[in-house]
């Protein structure tokens, strides 16, 4: 008699819910506290930087779309990145995406407690600044223990609510722009682009997490890399109507540290800037929600196929929740939010990042040429051949030369940690190699 069926994860999030866990994992505070850094570096041209920030991003999301649409199982760049190139690569890109996971998720954290600190100053810093953040990612941790429902339901909730103050914001704003705000365009020149660009990707980054939970979604393969093109194209337009707005309606703009909001009680009045003050509260929570259901799918990715010890593959046969992945999750975010600050915790996630995004890339040419086994005839296919990949592979290399070099050596430090955990997953055969799921399902 056959050994019973190990139970797995529930396909229970729809097309709507994907598309809302890509538009809550997008906007969160960048697009709020951003523009002011963007426009003290180039002024009103910071617009040129966020709409090639908004190209790049979809330019990536394009390649993550012809990708994910050969898979339909969990794991996003790290299953893509280990069927491309071999379990080391595989494993490095699983082991930043599992860093990133809970680095993301304390800045988060982290962030949600200056912007809730608007109304409530007490929990700006000390021990109540920890104490709010460890207590937030409690609570959404218990929520996400419940099912991926569950989690999904919260993270839809709050991807509308946020909307409603941008809405507001740009509805009203759009009325008050005054041209000469735009003049000169360009006052510091051109040579702070790259930065500026660098600093507005904040802003985009996280569309990656709407292709981890594939192994949970109903009919993955059309979902993945619809959602992600309607999302990216939703977000673009959504960002250069918020920075239009503010760069032609305040003038305070470079350098302010919450200029949307400040904005807003130019042309709204306070009952205005109370208004944004509370959307900036409610988008960053709906991140922290998003964060809280993708990032324990990536330990669960990597314990799925060997590459961690098998108890993170452990699910709830009631709920189908990954509780141990999860725990992992909470207990890692919880260290960094009670002990990194939120610009340190940030940055390092952002470069992370990249560590995604060009073996995701590169991938698109290889199973052109090598498909996965198992994978569909018919997919997504980008046009112009290896044109766009190619050229998405080279803007990343030259925002990532381009980066500080001691988050380089941060990212590289990341990087190395995962080596011997790489060689101890092979010493304790902690999963067969050939264990992977099949790239078709359901």
């Amino acid at each position: 008699m056959s050994a019973p069926k190990e139970p797995g994860l529930k396909r229970s999030i729809t097309l709507f819910a994907v598309i809302a866990l890509g538009i809550n994992g997008i906007i969160g505070q960048g697009i709020f506290l951003l523009p002011g850094k963007a426009a003290d570096l180039l002024g009103p041209a910071s617009l040129l930087s966020l709409g090639f920030a908004g190209l790049l991003s979809f330019l990536i999301a394009l390649c993550f779309a012809e990708v994910a649409s050969r898979f339909d199982s969990t794991g996003g760049a790290y299953l893509y990145a280990r069927k491309a190139f071999g379990d080391f690569i595989g494993f490095e890109v699983g082991w930043m995406t599992c860093i990133v996971a809970f680095v993301s998720w304390a800045s988060l954290a982290t962030g949600f407690t200056v912007v809730l600190g608007v109304f409530v100053p007490e929990i700006r810093d000390g021990w109540a600044q920890k104490a709010t953040a460890a207590g937030l990612i409690t609570i959404l941790t218990a929520v996400n223990l419940r099912g991926a429902k569950a989690g999904a339901n919260l993270s839809t909730v709050f991807s509308m609510a946020k909307l409603v103050p941008i809405a507001a914001f740009i509805a009203v704003g759009v009325f008050y722009i005054e041209g000469q705000n735009f003049e000169p365009f360009a006052p510091k020149g051109w040579g702070g682009f790259a930065d500026a660009t660098l600093i507005i990707l904040y802003a985009y980054v996280g569309f990656e997490v709407l292709v981890v939970p594939a192994g949970e979604m109903q009919n993955p393969q059309r979902n993945v890399p619809l959602a992600l093109i309607l999302v990216l194209s939703f977000v673009t337009v959504v960002y250069l109507l918020v920075l239009g707005v503010a760069v032609g309606t305040f003038e305070g703009l470079p350098g302010h540290d919450n200029p949307v909001a400040a904005a807003s009680a130019l042309f709204m009045g306070p009952a205005g800037a109370t208004l944004i003050g509370i959307g900036i509260v409610v988008s960053v929570f709906g991140t922290n929600a998003g964060s809280a259901l993708v990032g324990p799918r990536r330990f669960y990715a990597l314990a799925e196929r060997g590459d961690l010890p098998p108890i993170l593959a452990k699910v709830n046969p009631e709920t189908g929740a990954p509780v141990p992945a999860i725990i992992v999750n909470y207990i890692g975010a919880v260290s960094l939010s009670l002990t990194g600050s939120f610009a340190e915790l940030a940055a390092l996630a952002v470069l992370a990042r990249f560590v995604q995004y060009i073996p995701t890339c590169i991938a698109v040419m290889v199973f052109r040429a090598r498909p996965p086994e198992g994978s569909p005839a018919t997919g997504f296919r980008l046009p112009l051949g290896p044109v766009l990949p190619v050229l998405t592979i080279g803007l990343c290399l030259i925002l990532v030369f381009n980066s500080d070099p001691a988050k380089l050596l941060k990212g590289a430090i990341a990087l190395a940690v995962g080596v011997p955990l790489y060689f101890l997953s092979r010493r304790f055969e902690w999963g067969t190699r050939a264990s992977d799921p099949p790239d078709t399902g359901p």
